[in-house]
C-alpha cells in the first residue's frame, strides 16, 4: 500500500475538522438557570411546609420529578460509543444533589411551624444551598 504525503497545513486542517466534529457531538451541560429553578422550587417547598401551606407536597413531588429528569438528561450521551473509540468512564452522578431533599427536609423541624419569617428564611437558605450543591457538582464533572 502506498502512502501519500500531506503537508502540515492539510494535516492541521484535517485535525481541526475532527476537533470540530468532536465538539459538536458533545452534549452541553445543563444550564445554570435549570439548577436555579430547581433549587428555588425546593426552597418554596420548604417554606410552604413550614408556613403551613396546604399544597406544599405537590411542589415537592414536582421538584423530585424535575430533579430525576435533569439527572437523566445530564447522563444521557449524545453519541453512542464506537468499538474503535477508547473506553471512557460515564460521568459521575451528583449524589449530593440527588439526596439533598431527604437530608434537608428533617431540618424543617427546627423552625417553628406556622412562622412566616422562619419559613421564608429557611426557604431562601435552602434554595441557595441546594442550588450551590447542584452547580458545584456540575462544574466538577
Amino acid at each position: 500500500m502506498e502512502s501519500k504525503a500531506i503537508s502540515q497545513e492539510e494535516a492541521r486542517a484535517a485535525l481541526e475538522q475532527i476537533d470540530g466534529i468532536e465538539q459538536d457531538s458533545r452534549k452541553p451541560p445543563a444550564p445554570t438557570w435549570a439548577y436555579v429553578i430547581l433549587g428555588t422550587s425546593f426552597g418554596v417547598t420548604v417554606a410552604g411546609a413550614i408556613i403551613g401551606w396546604k399544597y406544599w407536597w405537590i411542589v415537592f413531588v414536582l421538584t423530585i420529578i424535575a430533579g430525576i429528569a435533569l439527572t437523566f438528561w445530564n447522563n444521557n450521551r449524545n453519541v453512542r460509543p464506537s468499538m474503535k473509540q477508547p473506553l471512557q468512564e460515564d460521568p459521575k452522578t451528583n449524589w449530593a444533589a440527588a439526596l439533598a431533599p431527604a437530608f434537608i427536609m428533617p431540618l424543617m423541624w427546627f423552625v417553628p411551624e406556622g412562622s412566616v419569617v422562619g419559613g421564608a428564611i429557611a426557604g431562601v437558605v435552602i434554595a441557595i444551598v441546594f442550588t450551590a450543591v447542584m452547580v458545584y457538582g456540575e462544574k466538577r464533572r
